[in-house]
């Protein structure tokens, strides 16, 4: 009896140590091994908005220079980009691929409002991590869901700080605006509508563009026409570039103000300097040329992965959440790496000053709470576009 209970209680533990080894990975999230993350993103890398292609080359140079470091806690991390042309259609696809066929532990980094909009609530469903995708659109800021990590502000509060700027700053009367047909464009609106009668401000002319058109001459004309006195530009950068070439060509002075996404060397590139100089932009980032630490690795390191980019500010948002996830990775160590416990472990991230952004501090959201809880990059300030380059600006409330 004692040899069968010994021979039973022998083959007992060799049944708990080769399942051991099971039960540890079991406890790790979809795309997780013991030697590697597995995280996605969409990004239009080819089609007419294929500049903003910049924020997952600023994210991909991030994760290629943490792997070469050694990675994270022994794992590397796979980011998987796919071009989603900036298509909604297509990036619904894209994200069911991503969620049901290849298992990403989080979709990290990925551009576009009318995309993100489009796959949102379908990957909030699946409990997917959404971090720092590249929108200040409505539904990614207000959506009540503990799995979205929005990078920065919503859109319609960026446009009641335009109405504000173009009210202290140019002293505007009557304004003109151009805006991207989708969510983004959208956002602004209703944003910079909500405050005119408060500054005492006319709104004469409202003109939108459609996502992929870039020629906007016939747009120009109108909002020249309607008497506006200044201009805020809700511009991706090619249609900025030919707005301020159009504008050029009327003679039109009337001051702008551009929101930041549009915010980019390729404006004046496609413009040329001239047509550009006096324009201010919005921005939520520090410049390249900052001396800061953070700042001058990422120059570094998206020179050394990405040679033929010149830096701008679209690559600054694939830095920070990318880094944001890397610091998120970090503090959970060796496991379980759990999408719980990114969501868990990045609402404990506090006064982080470790990213190209100054200072990172996520709070928990509660059940009615909304996205904004958990921004990523919180502020806003302004730039001006002189002699060649984007200048510091700081408005009259900015002490």
């Amino acid at each position: 009896m004692r040899r069968v209970f010994i021979r039973t209680a022998g083959v007992l533990a060799l049944g708990a140590l080769a399942l051991s080894p099971v039960a540890a990975l079991a406890q790790d999230g979809p795309g997780v091994t013991k030697n590697e993350v597995l995280i996605c993103s969409y990004q239009p890398m080819t089609g007419q908005v294929s500049s903003y292609y910049r924020m997952g080359k600023g994210a991909d140079a991030w994760f290629k220079h943490v792997n070469e470091q050694g990675g994270v806690n022994g794992r590397k991390i796979n980011f998987n980009m796919v071009d989603d042309k900036y298509e909604p259609p297509r990036t619904t696809s894209i994200v069911k691929r991503f969620v049901e066929r290849d298992n990403c532990f989080a979709i990290v980094a990925p551009l576009g409002s009318a995309p993100t909009a489009a796959v949102i609530d379908y990957v909030v469903e699946n409990k997917v991590p959404l971090i720092g995708a590249g929108t200040g659109a409505d539904k990614n800021l207000y959506i009540k869901s503990p799995w979205v990590f929005p990078l920065y502000p919503a859109y319609d509060i960026e446009g009641i700080e335009l109405v504000k700027f173009v009210k202290e700053v140019f002293k505007a009367k009557k304004i003109a605006v151009l805006y991207q047909n989708d969510p983004s464009g959208k956002s602004h609106i209703k944003g910079i509508e909500s405050v005119l009668k408060q500054h005492g401000i006319e709104m004469t002319a409202a003109e939108g563009y459609e996502p992929k058109e870039v020629d906007v001459s016939a747009q120009v004309i109108k909002m020249k026409n309607s008497g506006a006195d200044s201009v805020i530009c809700s511009c991706a950068p090619e249609p900025a570039a030919k707005f301020y070439t159009e504008r050029a060509k009327l003679g039109w002075k009337a001051p702008v103000v551009n929101v930041f996404f549009g915010k980019s060397p390729k404006v004046p590139e496609l413009a040329g300097k001239d047509a550009v100089e006096g324009v201010y932009f919005a921005t939520i980032f520090r410049e390249w040329t900052d001396p800061a630490p953070q700042i001058q690795e990422a120059k570094n390191i998206l020179k050394k992965y990405y040679p033929e980019e010149e830096p701008d500010a679209v690559h600054l948002w694939g830095f920070a959440g990318a880094q944001f996830f890397t610091e998120a990775l970090k503090r959970m160590g060796q496991g379980p790496i759990t999408r719980e416990k990114l969501v868990e472990t990045m609402e404990g991230i506090k006064n982080w000053k470790g990213s190209v952004v100054p200072s990172i501090n996520i709070e928990k959201m509660g059940p009615d709470d909304m996205a904004t809880k958990h921004l990523i990059v919180s502020e806003m300030s302004y730039v001006v576009y002189k002699g060649g380059n984007f200048a510091p600006f700081n408005p009259p409330w900015v002490k």
